[in-house]
């Protein structure tokens, strides 16, 4: 079903800026370096929260076996914006995410998808949290950007069920990223993930139900979403 509320990009966005401006010091409690937030890479998340904002309201499933290949254009664009000159730069790198994401046995969409399948009827936070750690644990669903990714699919999960997005704060900048760390450094496969897995999935699960503080955050009343150009939501 189309989404009521669009996301309010102007927000997001806003609550980006204070991070990238708060980074270094917040890097200081991550458990492992990150890369700064760079405006670039920000520009491309918006336009990533853009793109999600349009397949919500457009009722799109990315978990029906017709429409997962949408997924790459989510990875896409969080790694090279919506810029048809960059596209082209990337063009040998998106080629060789596209076969990993199809042909990984392992770690592709097909694990992805069988896993949802599996668990689709648990509530919508366990999904999301899954689905998270089924594309950052090893190996990882695309060659490169899963974080960014997987938290922008979370997002498009929790607004097909009418939460707010998940959005990287100032609040929440240390319980998104030190976890991700131990999610990326654990494989999805073998005896120890049959155990582990598990526990990493309800933690988050519970991260994530904690972010909601505000039903309305971070998304508009009845208005449709505003077009994100470079350098900021309009």
């Amino acid at each position: 079903m189309p989404a009521k509320h669009r996301l309010d990009l102007p927000a997001i966005e806003r609550a980006l800026r204070d991070v990238q401006t708060r980074f270094a010091v917040l890097s200081r409690d991550f458990t492992e370096q990150r890369d700064p937030l760079t405006d670039e890479v920000l520009n491309n998340v918006l336009e990533g929260y853009a793109l999600i904002d349009d397949y919500v309201a457009r009722g799109v499933d990315l978990f029906d076996l017709q429409q997962v290949n949408l997924m790459l254009e989510i990875n896409a664009t969080v790694l090279c914006g919506r810029d048809p000159a960059r596209r082209v730069e990337f063009a040998q790198h998106l080629a060789a995410t596209e076969e990993h994401f199809f042909n990984n046995v392992e770690g592709g969409i097909k694990d992805l998808f069988n896993w949802y399948s599996a668990y689709h009827s648990e509530s919508v936070w366990k999904r999301a949290a899954g689905v998270y750690v089924r594309i950052l644990s090893k190996p990882q669903l695309f060659i490169e950007g899963n974080n960014r990714s997987g938290s922008l699919i979370v997002s498009y999960l929790l607004m097909r069920a009418g939460q707010p997005p998940f959005v990287l704060t100032l609040d929440n900048a240390e319980g998104y990223f030190n976890p991700s760390s131990v999610i990326r450094n654990s494989a999805k496969h073998g005896v120890k993930a049959l155990y582990e897995l598990p526990k990493i999935k309800k933690k988050y699960a519970a991260f994530l139900h904690e972010q909601v503080l505000d039903p309305m955050q971070f998304l508009l009343n009845d208005e449709p979403s505003p077009v994100y150009q470079e350098g900021g939501a309009r």
